[in-house]
């Protein structure tokens, strides 16, 4: 099992070694008149840095963190099949998550390491992408985020915990509106509390739920940065080695421009020893077009 953990390690910096290269500049401009370009202002004005009209990784929809810091490193490796009717996205997402001090602070680093992407014509003349292929690779932007305990094990209190998380502009093919080529961040506090139920079938029913503040940069001369309200609300429910999940989360920023993007996430959790396959499905609403279906692997080395 050793043996694992080293080698999910090393594959880990290779994949990202691999998306820095990825990541080195963008194919030529495209001119098609069919987006009303006057050939004069910089085209990075013509897209809307927006969920709404981006790829589906671009801005995406933090997962809650239920309340509390993890124990243990742990190495997530995960598949994601984004379908939407104009858009086929496949991605290999990567997370690494490791405990400063045990249950109390916690640092992550995450991203999508590649993707491949398959936009019909018609969806590229409404992002207005200037890329001359609707198809291709890209890079994800990396993120790096600290959360902190705040609460715990309190009796009559929930689990608070404090996240911190900023995204950088490292994202490749904003010609085609798949990353954003500018910096966010955002906040949110997160709230959970466990309830035995000492049932024959469910062990633990968990309920949590987050508020937060979410803000990304633009290129647009009257709004230069977005601002939105996050929200999320959800629960678990554990029987044995299985963890059945559900949430509901999403932003809403002020600008109106496709900024507001809800998402239904459900998934099925197999916990071993220091393994978890987790089979998901994810459901777009609002501004989110795209539902997901993924598959990953986390390893605790704890």
């Amino acid at each position: 099992m050793a043996s694992i953990y080293r080698f999910g390690l090393i594959g880990f910096f290779i994949l990202f070694l691999f998306r820095m290269g990825l990541s080195q500049g963008d194919p030529p401009v495209d001119s098609d008149p069919n987006r009303n370009w006057d050939g004069v202002t910089h085209w990075s004005r013509y897209i809307v840095i927006s969920p709404g009209y981006m790829g589906p990784n671009a801005l995406p929809i933090p997962e809650q963190t239920k309340g509390k810091v993890r124990s243990g490193i742990e190495l997530t490796t995960r598949l994601d099949y984004h379908y939407f009717s104009q858009d086929k996205t496949t991605d290999l997402f990567i997370d690494l998550y490791v405990p400063i001090i045990d249950k109390l602070i916690a640092i992550e680093f995450y991203g999508v390491a590649v993707e491949y992407f398959n936009m019909d014509s018609a969806l590229r003349y409404e992002r207005k992408t200037f890329m001359l292929e609707g198809e291709g690779f890209a890079v994800g932007d990396i993120n790096f985020a600290t959360t902190v305990q705040l609460l715990r094990d309190r009796k009559n209190l929930p689990d608070l915990a404090l996240r911190l998380n900023c995204k950088t502009a490292s994202g490749s093919k904003f010609t085609a509106a798949r990353y954003t080529d500018t910096p966010a961040y955002f906040f949110d506090v997160s709230a959970g509390k466990d309830y035995q139920t000492h049932g024959e079938f469910i062990d633990r029913i968990d309920v949590y739920g987050a508020l937060g503040f979410y803000v990304w940069q633009t290129y647009s001369v009257e709004h230069r940065q977005n601002d939105a309200f996050s929200f999320g609300l959800g629960f678990d429910l554990n029987m044995g080695k299985f963890q059945f999940t559900n949430s509901f989360d999403g932003y809403s920023g002020y600008i109106n421009n496709g900024d507001k993007p809800r998402v239904y996430r459900t998934s099925l959790k197999l916990r071993e020893k220091n393994v978890t396959w987790q089979l998901g499905w994810q459901k777009g609403f609002k501004d989110l077009s795209y539902d997901n279906l993924n598959f990953s692997i986390n390893f605790n080395f704890d």
